[in-house]
């Protein structure tokens, strides 16, 4: 590895780094997540802009949490071949439309594109997956990985019941 390439890379690191202390593991996504959980928070993201005190995914660890159940041996593969599939169909309809990867666009393109999207079959139920794990991580016991410092339960003025799970069920 060159130097200018060791110092480049560094500074990415260490950038990252501070950048996610400061609001969380959902900047990860931005430098450091893989295709395809870069374009799926990307979309989550989309989905689910914080409004009237609704906490952001990035606070609840939703991309964590999708991880970890595409890693569930309990999630059927053709679930998961969905979800990343979907990832790879969005990015080829934004290079269709855009000639450029989903996370590449403007708010306004990537608004325009999910509205097309959900039109199509494989759309609608690929954005009812990640909504339906967003709404998971958003309201699930703190002890599988999500739904952080019970952010999602004091949005919504939840109380859970008791007993609450063990954290032998840790999820993520």
């Amino acid at each position: 590895m060159r130097r200018r390439k060791f110092i480049q890379y560094s500074v990415i690191l260490f950038g990252s780094t501070i950048f996610a202390k400061e609001i969380g593991s959902y900047a990860l996504y931005v430098s450091i997540l893989k295709e395809p959980y870069q374009t799926i928070a990307q979309v989550i993201d989309d989905l689910f802009t914080p409004s009237a005190g609704m906490p952001a995914p990035h606070s609840l660890n939703v991309i964590g949490f999708l991880k970890a159940v595409m890693e569930d041996k309990r999630v059927s593969n053709e679930r998961k071949k969905n979800i990343l599939d979907g990832a790879r169909w969005i990015n080829q309809s934004a290079q269709d439309h855009y000639i450029k990867n989903y996370i590449e666009l403007l708010p306004d393109q990537r608004e325009a594109l999910l509205r097309k999207i959900s039109q199509k079959q494989w759309g609608d139920s690929w954005l009812w997956y990640l909504m339906n794990y967003t709404f998971e991580a958003m309201f699930s016991d703190p002890v599988y990985g999500a739904n952080r410092d019970k952010i999602g339960w004091k949005w919504l003025e939840y109380e859970p019941g008791f007993p609450r799970p063990m954290k032998v069920n840790i999820y993520v």
